[in-house]
Order: C-alpha cells, then sequence, then structure tokens
C-alpha cells in the first residue's frame, strides 16, 4: 500500500483500518453513508441517519427544525453537488473554498444552544460528500496543531481564514498529499470478499476514506500503546 498520513501522523496499514471500519460499524455505513449525494439539500431523512445509532450527532427537534429552516434559503449554489474537497482552494478568490465557507456559516449562524461544528458537519456532508469533512472531537484534537499552521499561512497571504484554526484547508493538505495513496486503498478494497468492503470502496468520496483512516486509531499503534 502507498503509505498516506493524517495530521502528520502514517496510517501503516489503511487497508485493515478500513475493512475494520466497514465490519464494525456497517450499520453506520449502510444507513448514512449510502444516502451521501442523494439529496441535494437538507431533509428529514438525512437528519435521521446523523443520528444514533448511526453517527450518534444527537440533533435535538429543535435543531432540526432550525438546520431545516435554513436549508430552504442556503446558498447551495455556490457549490455543485459533485465538488471536491481537493478543488477548494483556499488561496483562490471566490472558488469552492469561499463558497464552502459561506455555505456553512449560512448554518452556523443564529444557531440554537448545542448545534456544534460536528452536529453542522455531519449533516452537510451528506448534502456535499466530496467537500464537507465530518470534524468532530477526534478530528479536532488530530489537525489542531496542523490547522493553526494552516490559519497562519492563509492569514499572512492575506486570504480569509478562521482567527486561530483552518481545519478545511489543513485537512485539504493532507488529502491532496494522499491521493495516490487514497487510489490504492480503493483498488485494493474493491477486490476485498466482503461485499460491504467492496461497495464503500466504490461509493464513498476520498473525504469520507481520509475521515475513517483520522478517526480510527492506527491499529499497530493502538496494539503497541
Amino acid at each position: 500500500m502507498v503509505p498516506i498520513e493524517v495530521a502528520g501522523r502514517p496510517v501503516s496499514d489503511p487497508l485493515g483500518v478500513f475493512v475494520d471500519y466497514c465490519k464494525q460499524h456497517a450499520r453506520t455505513v449502510r444507513a448514512y453513508d449510502w444516502l451521501a449525494g442523494a439529496y441535494p439539500v437538507l431533509t428529514p431523512a438525512l437528519i435521521k441517519v446523523t443520528r444514533a445509532p448511526y453517527m450518534g450527532s444527537r440533533i435535538s427537534r429543535e435543531q432540526e427544525h432550525h438546520l431545516l429552516r435554513l436549508s430552504e434559503t442556503a446558498p447551495w449554489g455556490e457549490v455543485p453537488l459533485d465538488a471536491h474537497l481537493r478543488d477548494a482552494d483556499p488561496m483562490a478568490d471566490n472558488g469552492y473554498y469561499d463558497g464552502a465557507l459561506r455555505l456553512y456559516q449560512h448554518f452556523f449562524q443564529d444557531r440554537p444552544p448545542g448545534l456544534g461544528h460536528a452536529k453542522v458537519r455531519k449533516a452537510l456532508h451528506l448534502v456535499r460528500p466530496g467537500l464537507f469533512i465530518i470534524l468532530d472531537s477526534a478530528l479536532l484534537r488530530r489537525y489542531r496543531r496542523a490547522a493553526e499552521a494552516a490559519a497562519r499561512e492563509l492569514q499572512q497571504a492575506g486570504r480569509q481564514a478562521p482567527p486561530q484554526r483552518a481545519y478545511w484547508a489543513a485537512y485539504r493538505t493532507d488529502l491532496l498529499r494522499a491521493t495516490d495513496g487514497l487510489a490504492a486503498l480503493r483498488g485494493a478494497a474493491r477486490d476485498h470478499d466482503d461485499p460491504l468492503v467492496a461497495e464503500a470502496a466504490e461509493r464513498l468520496t476520498d473525504v469520507r476514506l481520509l475521515d475513517i483512516l483520522a478517526w480510527t486509531p492506527d491499529r499497530e499503534a493502538a496494539a503497541a500503546s
């Protein structure tokens, strides 16, 4: 396998990590991931699969109504259905990166209590699965330093950036570096004897593949700890 790194940490067995995830979280893959890209805007069906027992977002009814209400006026046209994070250059003016930020901020504005980054991104990943990362607490911790460095780089270039951490830009850097590794992982997983693994390799975006590798502790590292 071609080496893959997430936040500076090499993943020694990406195929093994991916296979383990598909087997241990088969319900998530079948319910959550199979709906990714099925709708161009947020729907009650999409919000439902972000909750337990699929993704455990704990989006309340009030928060669901807030998201669905904002979906009606969201600037979905800023980024097409097939928009991909690799094409969202944070250094480019009015590209997918800027459009995605505006779309995200539309849903994050005036939010009810408890509606944080992870909940919003778990929902938005389903409508733009090649673009929105699932930025939960595990990825926030793992990418903290890389996101701080990315924010400084953007600020020095005079680009729009969060004041402390640019997680999106940091994650995109890893995605670009892992292009060959993810292609190799996808090719190997397509030939796996588990039908779910093979189908997931065919259907999941590179953003989601890298998310699984970043979210799941490396098998060899976990065994050694």
